[in-house]
């Protein structure tokens, strides 16, 4: 699996401080990860909404798309809390349940950032997953709903919950045009995958399959062996943690970026993700920021405008949220900078008393500001 050779982005900036970074909250003792502070019981999301409550509000001025597992969400593998004696280790909500067991966890600091991220006015915070839509919808989020999704690494773009078809429908033309069937794909994995370290095989929703193995049984070169063999029918490979994912080309998390951010005018695009699958999506977000582990940090990738954290497992999750929040609030308190010198502007033109009530409304208006023309998703470099 090659990825772009791409220059490693130096540190730039300082990111706010999160629990991890400070004392850090202390969890209960002999807690298990989805205890709380109450009793043992799962804790509660901050409030800032319903869980089935949609975000609304005006026109978006930031766009913040984010891969969520081992980016935002973690499971208990994948904490790396190794290094935290047991009674300064954060408190962790669960977020995901699965067979009636605790699946995937944020920190307690995380959860509230969360939540503000999701109901900023000035941002659309859009969960992007390569997760199936069933796999999706058993994530519970702090905060509002966000009011668009993407699933499927692409191949489904939710609006409200429910898939767009025609959104849908466009992915598997061009699927169908640009790519051998899954069917192939599926059949050379079957040959070639030795029962030794295969755990499972899964078709994800007839877009792509992946494989659930065990690593340390699994020879180091299978995966790139792989992944020269499906190129050149249109597929890539990627392996993150147990599963192994052959995925279409042309089926991207980016472009359904681009689409949510043509069809709310957003004019920035932030993003995060840690595996080969968000090359793409980081590629073309203005700013993005990647975590000490993964795929993409095990190689060393990196690109000008992609932050490269050092914090890895669950508390590089808190600074990804962080860093989105600090750009999401310049953002939006540029843009009403912005909109107060225009409103001045008007009013020194058409005399005092318009040009306080134009004040005003500059001021007053829209938190967001004013949207871009156009999105701008930046080209892959």
């Amino acid at each position: 699996m090659t990825l772009p050779p791409l220059p490693q982005t130096p540190s730039g900036g300082t990111l706010p401080q999160t629990s991890s970074g400070g004392t850090p909250n202390q969890a209960p003792s002999g807690g298990t990860p989805s205890q709380a502070s109450s009793g043992g019981a799962p804790s509660q999301a901050p409030s800032g909404g319903t869980p089935n409550q949609v975000s609304s509000g005006g026109t978006p001025r930031t766009l913040v798309a984010s891969d969520l597992d081992r980016t935002l969400i973690y499971s208990a593998a994948a904490l790396a809390l190794d290094d935290v004696p047991d009674a300064r280790a954060p408190r962790l909500l669960t977020v995901e349940a699965y067979q009636a067991r605790p699946q995937s966890y944020v920190t307690e600091t995380a959860a509230g950032l969360i939540a503000r991220l999701a109901a900023h006015p000035g941002a659309l915070f859009v969960p992007t997953t390569t997760r199936t839509r069933e796999q999706y919808l058993r994530i519970r989020l702090p905060g509002p709903a966000p009011r668009y999704a993407i699933c499927a690494n692409g191949g489904h773009l939710l609006v409200e919950g429910a898939t767009d078809e025609e959104w849908h429908a466009g992915v598997r033309r061009r699927l169908a045009a640009d790519c051998a069937p899954l069917a192939e794909v599926k059949a050379h994995l079957a040959r070639s995958a030795d029962a030794a370290w295969l755990l499972k095989e899964r078709d994800a929703e007839g877009l792509f399959a992946y494989l659930v193995v065990e690593r340390a049984l699994m020879p180091e070169s299978w995966p790139e062996e792989l992944a020269d063999w499906a190129a050149p029918l249109g597929w890539t490979v990627s392996l993150q943690g147990r599963k192994l994912y052959a995925v279409p080309r042309p089926l991207t998390k980016s472009a359904a970026v681009a689409e949510i951010a043509r069809r709310v005018g957003a004019g920035t695009v932030l993003s995060a993700g840690d595996s080969l699958l968000d090359t793409d999506l980081l590629l073309a977000a203005d700013r993005g920021w990647r975590p000490g582990h993964g795929e993409l940090a095990a190689a060393g990738w990196g690109a000008p405008h992609v932050t490269a954290l050092s914090d890895r497992g669950v508390r590089a999750g808190e600074r990804i949220l962080g860093a989105f929040l600090e750009a999401v609030d310049g953002a939006a308190q540029d843009g009403a900078q912005d909109g107060a010198r225009g409103a001045g502007r008007n009013g020194a033109r058409v005399g005092a008393p318009g040009g306080a009530q134009g004040a005003a409304r500059g001021s007053a208006g829209d938190p967001a500001g004013a949207a871009g023309s156009a999105p701008r998703p930046r080209a892959a470099r």
